[in-house]
């Protein structure tokens, strides 16, 4: 009976390690920097099995939405159900009317209907040397996001992008804003979360950025993973 049992624990497991490669749900992120991504190319990117984008609403580092917003995630609706947005914000403006500014408009332009939007919290050169005006800045930001969109359905539609070395040195690594979704960046090529170490308040990733730059179909996308 020793053995039988060994032998129905390691079936279980294994049956489990299969239920769960079976729910892993891979997708990608597109940059500013690639442009006014075609329809085709998004085909090809569902083709190659992926299920959901997440697009660059932001011109990079400078202040501004990417001109191409609009048409890339219509582009990309044609594919996918789930495309959200990331903002990667100028912190020498007023969040609050940064945020607004932006968000107006991606309402207004169709891009922010049931989605969800992403702040991007990485490159300690684009923040404060001071913790707390980061924390106020951020926090004031994402005020803004809850108090003019709510269409995801949730209690809030921001979620953070950020990893440990990025979270520490720009937020020292408060956990003020642990209740909010975490999109991991972890380069390490696997598309798991076994590998977390909490950090800022978060137990684990609702989303994990595992691979840089990847040139496919046309275009160069991340490589993400929930």
């Amino acid at each position: 009976f020793f053995f039988l049992g060994v032998k129905m624990l390691k079936l279980a497991f294994l049956v489990l390690c299969l239920v769960a490669a079976t729910f892993a749900t891979e997708g990608f992120d597109l940059s500013y920097f690639q442009g006014d991504v075609s329809e085709s190319t998004f085909s090809c990117l569902k083709s190659a099995g992926y299920d959901f984008g997440i697009i660059e609403a932001s011109k990079g580092s400078e202040y501004g939405l990417n001109p191409y917003i609009s048409s890339v995630v219509a582009n990309a609706r044609h594919s996918f159900a789930n495309v959200d947005v990331y903002i990667f914000p100028d912190t020498s403006y007023s969040a609050s009317s940064e945020i607004t500014s932006y968000i107006t408009d991606l309402i207004n332009d169709g891009v922010l209907t049931t989605n969800m939007v992403w702040m991007d919290i990485e490159g300690s050169e684009y923040w404060s040397s001071s913790c707390s005006d980061n924390q106020n800045w951020l926090k004031e930001a994402i005020d803004t996001v809850n108090s003019l969109y709510k269409g995801c359905g949730l209690s809030t539609c921001v979620g953070i992008y950020s990893s440990e070395s990025q979270w520490s040195p720009i937020m020292c690594n408060t956990s003020m804003f642990s209740s909010y979704q975490l999109w991991w960046a972890y380069y390490n090529g696997g598309a798991t979360f076994s590998d977390f170490t909490p950090f800022g308040g978060w137990t684990k990733p609702n989303i994990k950025q595992y691979k840089g730059t990847t040139y496919t179909c046309s275009t160069a996308i991340d490589l993400d993973y929930y």
